[in-house]
C-alpha cells in the first residue's frame, strides 16, 4: 500500500527462546514510557513485542497486510520459532485463513489449536485510528475522518477501504498474534488487549506525523520542480500576491523588474518604470475582471531598447478557494511589429502581382478552350466548375444545366469517377471511361487523367480531368496487330510454300546425284573438267535445297503444358477486340492432363481461330469454348480435346472441302487464305487432328485433337 509503514522484519527481530534483547527487571519502566520514546512508527511493534514477552507470554509476533498486493506477512517476531513464521503468511483473498477471519471482523479472538498453530494463540487486529480528527478535517469542520470512522466502528471496517476520504492518506492494518500460556485468565487477555491499542494509538499518531512529514517533502520536491520549470521558461514568468508585491520571478523577468548588481541612475529609472507599469496592468487587469490579455511596453534594462510584450495573468487560489496572488507569463511580441511591416510590403507586392495573375488566367483559359482533348474542372463534391467546348458538349456547361439525356448519364458517370478518385489517396490517376456522344449518338471510350488541387489545408479542393479519346488509338493499335497477323502468315505460308517446292525439287537431284555418281569411271578424260563442273554445281544445288528445307523446319522445344492455361492467355489477349464487337465469351474447361506441345505454336492456332470467329460475327454473337481429357482404350494413352464454337456467318457448304488448303478464304479481299493452312500445319506436325463442321447462318465449330501420353 502506497503509505505502508515501515516495519522490523520478522529476522531483524527474531530473538532465541532464552531472553529478549533488552535486559528484563522488576523495576521495568512503565510500557507507556517505553512507547512514548519511539520516534519511528517502526519501532512500535518491537518495543510491544519485548512489552507482552514480559508480561508472561511465550511468543509474539506482528502480521502486516499490504493493502497494494493483498498480501499478509509477518513483520516482527519474537521468541517464535522461525520455520513456523511461514505458517502465518496470507492473503486477503484466502478467507479460509484464520488470520484472515480474524482481520475481516477488526475484533480480537482467541484461536484454540488450528492449522496454523498447535498452541491456543490471541489474535488481535489494529488498524489506523484515532480519539482526534485529523488536521485537514477540522479545518474544514467534517465528521469524515478515516480515523475517527475506524475508532468508532460505526460501520464494518473494509480492509481494501482504508482511504481517507478527506485527506487521501492511505492508512494501515495488521494484527498481533501471541501465543497463550495454559492457564490465561480474562483480567490478562484484557490487559493484554488495552497494552495493544495503547500501542496502536501511539502508532497511529507517528504515522499521521510521518504522513504529513512525507507530504511537505514531496511539496518541497514539487516546488522545487515547478522553479526549475519557471527558470528554464525563456519568456518572463513573475508570481505576485493580491498587493502586486512580486514573490518569485525567473531570470527572464529579473531583467526588468529587478536592479542589477552594476547599478546606474538609468538603470534604476528603468526598472523602478518597468514595476509601475507592470502594477499598472495588473490593476487595469483586476478590475476589468474579464480581460486576462493586456500589451505592455517595457524597458529592457540591459540594451536599454523597448520591447513590447503580451502579459497573459492568471489568478492562483489557496485550498479554501480564496485568491493568494496571480501568475503572469510575459510573450515577447516586439517582432510582430516587424511582421506587420512585412505583411504590407507584402501586400503591396501582390496587389502589384494580382495584374500578372489575372493574365496568366487569362492565357490558361485561352489554352484549355483550344485543346484538343474535353477538359472538365470539378469541385470537392463533384460538381462541375469549368468546361472546355469539347466537355461542354459531352457534360453541359454545368451540374444545373444539362438537359440531354445522353448528357445527363455523362455526368452520371464522371460523378461516380471523380467522388472516387477524390476521396482517394492517389494524387493523380489514369482510368478508362465510356461515354455517350449526344452528337454522333455513340458510345465513346475515353481515356481520363485526373489530377487533384489542394487547399491551404491540405484538402482537396479541385479535381481536374482530362479525357482523350482512345477511338483513334484503338483502330490504330488493331489495324496493326492484324497487319503483324497477316504479315506472319504470309512469311509462315512462303516459307512451307518454298519447303514444298524444296522438297519435290529434293527427289530429283538426289537421282541426279546419284547418276553422276555413276559416271565416274566411264567419263573421257577430255570430258572430265566438264564433268567435275557438272559434280560441283549438282552438290550446290542440293545444299540450297536443303537450305530451303531448314528455314521453315520448325525449331522450337516441345514440353508438357496444360491447354487450359494456353486457352486463358489467349481469351485474355483478345478479351478487348472481342467486346468491342459485342461478342459474349463462355467457356467450359474441365481439368486436363498436360500435353507435350509446342506452347506458342498452339497458341497461334487458337488465336487464328479466335479471331476467324469475331469476324464471322460482325454485328456480336456468342463464342464458345470447350476443353475435355478423352482417355485411350489402354488406360494410357488419350487425347485432349478443344472445341471452338461461334454463332456467325458459317462456311458455304462448297468451300467445306477446301477450307483447310491454301489461299481459300471466306473473308473476300480482306483475307489472305492462309491462316486455316498454317493451323492444319500445325497440328499435324503434333500428330493431332482437326476437324471442322458448319451450318451457313447459324455458326461453325472447330475440333483440335491432341495426342497426350500418362506419364
Amino acid at each position: 500500500m502506497g503509505a505502508r509503514i515501515r516495519m522490523a522484519t520478522a529476522e531483524l527481530r527474531f530473538q532465541p527462546d532464552g531472553t529478549t534483547g533488552r535486559r528484563v527487571t522488576a523495576q521495568r519502566r512503565p510500557a507507556v514510557l517505553r512507547l512514548l520514546e519511539a520516534e519511528r512508527s517502526e519501532e512500535i511493534f518491537p518495543l510491544l513485542l519485548e512489552e507482552i514477552i514480559a508480561l508472561g507470554y511465550p511468543r509474539a509476533m506482528a502480521v502486516d497486510v499490504n493493502f497494494d498486493t493483498g498480501d499478509i506477512t509477518p513483520a516482527a517476531a519474537l521468541k517464535w520459532p522461525r520455520q513456523q513464521l511461514e505458517k502465518f503468511s496470507t492473503a486477503l483473498w484466502m478467507s479460509e485463513h484464520p488470520l484472515v477471519g480474524v482481520l475481516q471482523t477488526t475484533r480480537p479472538a482467541v484461536l484454540s489449536k488450528t492449522s496454523i498453530h498447535n498452541h491456543p494463540i490471541y489474535v488481535h487486529p489494529i488498524v489506523y485510528a484515532n480519539r482526534n480528527l485529523c488536521w485537514e478535517a477540522d479545518r474544514v469542520r467534517t465528521s469524515s475522518c478515516l480515523a475517527i470512522q475506524n475508532l468508532r466502528k460505526e460501520k464494518r471496517i473494509r480492509l481494501e477501504e482504508q482511504v481517507c476520504s478527506t485527506c487521501d492518506m492511505r492508512a494501515y492494518a495488521a494484527a498481533v498474534v501471541v501465543e497463550l500460556p495454559k492457564n490465561s485468565s480474562e483480567q490478562a487477555l484484557a490487559e493484554l488487549g488495552e497494552l495493544i491499542e495503547l500501542a496502536n494509538r501511539y502508532l497511529s499518531r507517528l504515522f499521521k506525523v510521518e504522513h504529513y512529514y512525507n507530504r511537505m517533502r514531496d511539496m518541497e520536491i514539487t516546488i522545487a520542480q515547478m522553479g526549475t520549470v519557471m527558470q528554464s521558461m525563456a519568456d518572463p514568468v513573475i508570481l505576485t500576491d493580491t498587493q502586486h508585491q512580486v514573490i518569485m520571478q525567473n531570470k527572464a523577468a529579473e531583467r526588468f523588474f529587478k536592479v542589477p548588481d552594476e547599478m546606474t541612475e538609468g538603470l534604476v529609472r528603468a526598472v523602478e518604470l518597468n514595476n509601475l507599469l507592470f502594477s499598472a496592468a495588473l490593476s487595469s487587469m483586476l478590475v476589468s475582471g474579464t480581460d486576462a490579455h493586456r500589451d505592455l511596453t517595457l524597458v529592457d534594462a540591459i540594451e536599454g531598447e523597448e520591447m513590447l510584450f503580451e502579459a497573459v495573468s492568471a489568478p492562483t487560489y489557496g485550498p479554501d478557494g480564496i485568491q493568494i496572488g496571480t501568475v503572469t507569463v510575459m510573450r515577447d511580441v516586439t517582432d510582430l511589429r516587424r511582421a506587420d511591416q512585412e505583411l504590407r510590403t507584402n501586400y503591396e507586392k501582390l496587389s502589384g502581382a494580382e495584374e500578372v495573375v489575372r493574365q496568366d488566367r487569362d492565357r490558361l483559359n485561352l489554352i484549355i478552350e483550344n485543346v484538343g482533348d474535353p477538359i472538365v474542372v470539378c469541385d470537392s463534391e463533384a460538381k462541375i466548375v469549368l468546361v472546355d467546348p469539347l466537355a461542354q458538349e459531352l457534360f453541359g456547361a454545368s451540374t444545373e444545366t444539362a438537359s440531354d439525356a445522353a448528357q445527363i448519364k455523362n455526368q452520371n458517370q464522371l460523378a461516380a469517377y471523380i467522388t472516387s478518385f477524390t476521396y482517394s489517396f492517389a494524387e493523380r490517376e489514369t482510368a478508362p471511361m465510356k461515354l455517350m456522344n449526344p452528337t454522333a449518338k455513340q458510345e465513346i471510350e475515353y481515356d481520363a487523367r485526373s489530377g487533384k488541387i489542394f487547399d491551404e489545408r491540405g484538402q482537396v479542393s479541385y479535381t481536374v480531368t482530362v479525357l482523350r479519346d482512345l477511338t483513334a488509338l484503338r483502330k490504330v493499335e488493331q489495324l496493326k496487330v492484324e497487319r503483324r497477323m497477316l504479315e506472319i502468315e504470309k512469311f509462315a505460308a512462303t516459307g512451307r510454300l518454298a519447303a514444298t517446292i524444296a522438297h519435290e525439287v529434293n527427289n530429283p537431284m538426289e537421282a541426279i546425284k546419284n547418276a553422276i555418281y555413276l559416271l565416274a569411271g566411264a567419263v573421257p578424260e577430255n570430258a572430265t573438267p566438264v564433268y567435275n563442273i557438272l559434280k560441283s554445281e549438282t552438290e550446290r544445288v542440293a545444299r540450297i535445297v536443303r537450305q530451303m528445307l531448314g528455314l521453315y523446319r520448325n525449331t522450337e522445344h516441345v514440353k508438357p503444358v496444360n491447354v487450359n492455361t494456353i486457352i486463358e492467355d489467349t481469351l485474355l489477349l483478345l478479351n478487348r477486340q472481342l467486346q468491342r464487337v459485342n461478342v459474349e465469351i463462355k467457356t467450359d474447361l474441365r481439368p486436363l492432363p498436360d500435353a507435350v506441345i509446342a506452347a506458342d505454336q498452339i497458341r497461334q492456332v487458337l488465336s487464328n481461330l479466335v479471331i476467324n470467329a469475331k469476324d464471322a460475327m460482325p454485328s456480336g454473337g456468342k463464342l464458345i469454348i470447350r476443353s475435355r481429357h478423352i482417355p485411350g482404350a489402354d488406360d494410357l494413352h488419350g487425347w485432349v480435346r478443344v472445341l471452338i464454337a461461334d454463332s456467325g456467318t458459317g462456311i458455304p457448304p462448297e468451300m467445306i472441302q477446301t477450307i483447310f488448303e491454301p489461299f481459300v478464304t471466306t473473308k473476300g479481299e480482306k483475307g489472305t487464305g492462309l491462316g486455316l493452312w498454317i493451323v492444319k500445319g500445325i497440328i499435324q506436325n503434333h500428330a493431332g487432328k482437326l476437324s471442322v463442321r458448319s451450318r451457313l447462318g447459324h455458326g461453325t465449330v472447330f475440333k483440335i485433337d491432341l495426342p497426350v501420353m500418362k506419364l
